[in-house]
C-alpha cells in the first residue's frame, strides 16, 4: 500500500485547514466591520458601497424571464 501513496489524505487535511483559516479571517473581518457600525453586506472593508446586483433591484430574476420567454414562444 505504501508503494502507491499519493498524499491525498494530507492534501485534504491541508485544504480543510486552509478553508477553516480563511473562514475565520472572513468572520473576524465582518465582526470588526460591525463593531465600526458598517454593514458588511452593503459596504466593503474600506467602507465603500458595494455595487448593486441586477436581480435585487425589484426586477424579475433571470429564471422568471426565461419562463416568460418560453411561455410567449408557444
Amino acid at each position: 500500500m505504501a508503494k502507491f501513496f499519493r498524499g491525498d489524505k494530507r492534501r485534504r487535511e491541508m485544504d480543510r485547514k486552509r478553508r477553516s483559516e480563511e473562514k475565520q479571517r472572513r468572520l473576524q473581518l465582518r465582526r470588526e466591520m460591525r463593531a465600526r457600525g458598517l454593514d458588511p453586506d452593503t459596504v466593503d472593508a474600506d467602507g465603500n458601497p458595494l455595487p448593486k446586483g441586477g436581480a435585487e433591484e425589484g426586477g424579475a430574476s433571470s429564471a422568471d424571464a426565461d419562463n416568460d420567454e418560453a411561455g410567449n414562444e408557444t
